[in-house]
């Protein structure tokens, strides 16, 4: 793609706009970060648990930065319908939210997140099935590998080919597919010999454009990423472009904007293809509670959907999305990195720890 010199100065000079905004919104007293309006997610949720690092093990604490389960595995991953995979040594388990305790011993050398009730899981030596809040297996272990259900339905691979099954372990799609997306609304991308297509929740093809799809996306509120030979763009549930094809990567709707790329910079734009956000990070977020983790340069910060502006200033070597109104924030690298969370005012709930 082919810029003039002004196009390409403009998110440079946008970037160095949105650097001076720091220093307004820090003179004000951070008035911008308090200007944030929280809503019931911002709540403490003491059925959600967050996983924390402290000397060395993992724990978890409360949306309120209280400990829930004191650290004492060797990791622990993001909560998925009520509970959260733990690693103790080289197997994995589970712990559930509400009470906190562990309730599936760690015995599985590969454990997936839960949802319907449901987990892709491997023992040791043996192929994938899928266990139920109990640990018990409930579709037997027959897989190569199998993703986490998604809408009733879990992508399967048997010797190389994927295919579906539905939650109770009964075929959707015999294997015939060299890759798999999960299930969003009511569809599910699939790699052919020809491109990328879309099956509908019956198994049947639903969207086989004319145009080669090279890579394919979820649907999320009616619209999916999708990568042609013109770059990306969107298409409807009908397989028709909504958004033509012509940036240099995209990423999926979320709150109704989704990132793009066009250089070296990275926007947003909203379902009319309106850029929202002009081109000026380096990196970002899906937006999550009405807010976005961006990069500039080395450092990340987070930006508000509303106001469009920088509402949290403090810079991180890394930032992950809010749940339930805090987000998990990285200080430091190599052998002195660091974890916390913040809300959104930027202010710590659980100071960064390691």
């Amino acid at each position: 793609m082919t810029y003039s010199a002004k196009q390409q100065l403009k998110p440079k000079l946008l970037s160095l706009l949105l650097i001076a905004l720091f220093g307004i919104v820090l003179m004000t007293g951070c008035d911008l970060a308090n200007s944030v309006v929280g809503n019931d997610d911002d709540k403490d949720n003491q059925k959600t648990i967050h996983p924390v690092l402290l000397n060395g093990e993992w724990g978890f604490i409360s949306t309120s930065g209280n400990i829930l389960m004191e650290p004492r595995f060797d990791f622990a991953r993001d909560m998925s319908d009520g509970l959260a995979a733990i690693r103790e040594g080289t197997l994995w388990g589970y712990v559930q939210s509400d009470p906190a305790q562990l309730v599936i011993e760690a015995q599985f050398t590969s454990a997936g997140d839960f949802e319907d009730g449901l987990a892709p899981v491997q023992l040791p030596g043996q192929l994938y099935g899928f266990i139920d809040e109990t640990g018990s297996f409930v579709i037997e272990a027959q897989y190569d590998f199998a993703q986490p259900i998604s809408e009733g339905k879990a992508a399967v691979r048997i010797d190389g080919l994927w295919g579906y099954i539905n939650s109770d372990g009964s075929i959707l799609v015999e294997p015939q597919y060299s890759d798999a997306r999960p299930f969003s609304n009511g569809l599910a991308a699939v790699e052919t010999f020809n491109g990328w297509i879309y099956i509908d929740e019956e198994g049947n093809e639903s969207i086989n454009p004319t145009f080669q799809i090279s890579t394919a996306g979820e649907f999320v509120d009616g619209l999916a990423p999708i990568e042609t030979a013109e770059g990306w763009g969107f298409i409807n549930k009908s397989g028709s472009p909504e958004i033509t094809p012509k940036f240099e990567e995209a990423g999926r709707f979320s709150q109704g904007l989704a990132w793009f790329r066009e250089g070296d910079y990275i926007g947003f734009i909203n379902k009319d293809e309106e850029i929202v956000i002009e081109p000026q990070f380096a990196e970002v977020k899906p937006f999550s509670e009405n807010m976005a983790a961006i990069r500039l340069n080395n450092d990340w910060f987070y930006l508000n959907k509303s106001s469009k502006l920088i509402s949290i200033t403090e810079p991180f070597d890394q930032a992950e999305s809010f749940i339930n109104g805090i987000a998990r924030v990285q200080i430091g690298n190599d052998d002195n990195i660091r974890y916390g969370y913040i809300d959104k005012k930027g202010e710590f709930i659980w100071y960064p720890t390691r």
